[in-house]
């Protein structure tokens, strides 16, 4: 793990609300280091605030995160929405690159997947905040993604672009690919992505979606 920075400067000056600074900061430390490293008094102290100020708004840490995987599921969503005017393998290579595109900028997401994947039935927090991970794609976010993905893939398999089923083989194979090659440790090189870097990956990532539809 990173050695911890020293507070950030504080921001209660700042024009946005205190539950959101919370959230933006409960973001950062998750990123940073890790979902079970994020302590109340880290948020308070770069927010500027003490920690009783955190229950104002959220009446736990858990409750943070819960908050968290609600706003990632819609984010991801909205995201992950190319154009339908698009081609199916555009739109296609669109939704493969965008999917490295958000979690490459939203490295906290990518951590809390993965800490939910790692805990047999579901991390705490996020099981409460969406239900049994078993019940994932009853999600209104998700079904929205599927549903744009599955719509896609029908236009390709009429066109001829397309010739495999869509199974749910793709999506752990394109979410897992992405989401370990972002957090991946033991390559020896630095944490931060940069542009080449994030190019290769949705290049890769673009390549991958369309081989498992061919």
């Amino acid at each position: 793990m990173s050695e911890r920075t020293p507070r950030r400067r504080l921001r209660q000056n700042e024009p946005v609300g205190t539950r959101s600074l919370i959230l933006e900061e409960a973001m950062r430390l998750i990123a940073r280091d890790g979902v079970e490293e994020m302590r109340l008094k880290d948020i308070a102290d770069a927010v500027g605030i003490r920690i009783p100020s955190i229950y104002r708004h959220f009446e736990s840490r858990e409750a943070i995160i819960a908050e968290l995987a609600r706003a990632m599921v819609e984010e991801l969503a909205q995201f992950l929405s190319p154009d339908p005017a698009l081609d199916p393998v555009a739109w296609m290579e669109s939704w493969a690159r965008g999917l490295v595109w958000f979690f490459a900028n939203k490295p906290a997401y990518g951590r809390m997947i993965l800490r939910d994947l790692a805990t047999p039935g579901g991390f705490g927090p996020i099981s409460a905040a969406l239900g049994a991970v078993e019940d994932t794609p009853r999600l209104d976010g998700v079904s929205r993604m599927v549903d744009a993905l599955r719509a896609a893939h029908r236009r390709g398999i009429a066109d001829g672009a397309f010739t495999a089923d869509l199974d749910p083989g793709f999506f752990s194979m394109m979410f897992g690919t992405v989401l370990v090659s972002l957090v991946w440790p033991y390559s020896g090189t630095s944490a931060a992505i940069g542009v080449a870097e994030l190019e290769r990956l949705q290049s890769r990532a673009a390549s991958l979606a369309l081989s498992l539809l061919r």
